[in-house]
């Protein structure tokens, strides 16, 4: 079982979401699934020459850390990405090394695709794909509309839906003050890791995964109060 996780966060490991994904990773027993730390590597920007479809098919011209990533992600069964909700969207790190993966696809257009789109070059149908992510709000709910319609969207490709795990109160993760706070939520996550392994995440665990740790009233009174800088209303 080759297990990847692509951390997309700017603060490395010292995110709240990597807790997330530590802790899914011990439930599913993947301790030893390779992290691929986007903010200590080299991904430059894709340039849209398309050289990866016509000069060099599947390989981008780019000489720099994507050229040991990319075969890492196709040959990966489980691919977990981890990241904080960055306004409402993608760090930006992550959104390069997604435009990046267009080497994945072939040039020609799906005629099966509703709306448009490419057919992929490698069969990925039977990986495994996960996203964690945790967010500043007190709800995940409503905040991640943007990146659920574009898994929706990507998914169509390789006909498998995202497996997610998207919390609130991020801010909570990763702060030792906090650990007894979040363990509850954590314990839900490795939960979900353990079924997630086994097949499929049970509604009740989902449920869990769905309560925030904090009421809304407590969590924001704390968040604006955690700013030092004041008369910037």
């Amino acid at each position: 079982m080759k297990v990847l996780v692509v951390n997309g966060s700017p603060r490395g490991e010292s995110s709240g979401t990597m807790d997330l994904t530590h802790a899914f990773l011990e439930g599913a027993g993947w301790t030893d699934a390779e992290v691929i730390d986007l903010s200590k590597s080299n991904v430059k920007g894709c340039t849209g020459c398309f050289s990866c479809w016509e000069k060099t098919p599947g390989k981008c011209v780019i000489d720099d850390d994507m050229k040991n990533f990319l075969p890492k992600l196709i040959e990966a069964d489980v691919v977990i990405t981890s990241f904080p909700l960055y306004c409402c969207y993608f760090p930006g790190q992550l959104k390069i090394f997604m435009d990046r993966m267009i080497p994945i696809a072939l040039p020609f257009m799906d005629k099966n695709a509703e709306s448009g789109g490419h057919p992929l070059r490698y069969d990925l149908s039977k990986q495994r794909q996960f996203y964690i992510s945790t967010c500043g709000f007190w709800t995940a709910d409503g905040n991640y509309d943007s990146i659920i319609k574009l898994f929706e969207r990507g998914n169509k490709t390789i006909n498998h839906r995202a497996f997610t795990i998207f919390s609130g109160q991020g801010g909570l993760f990763g702060e030792p003050e906090f650990s007894e706070l979040t363990k509850p939520y954590l314990d839900a996550v490795r939960k979900a890791g353990s079924e997630f392994a086994a097949g499929e995440i049970s509604k009740e665990t989902q449920a869990a995964l769905s309560q925030t740790i904090l009421p809304r009233e407590v969590y924001e009174k704390g968040a604006d109060e955690s700013w030092e800088v004041q008369g910037n209303t």
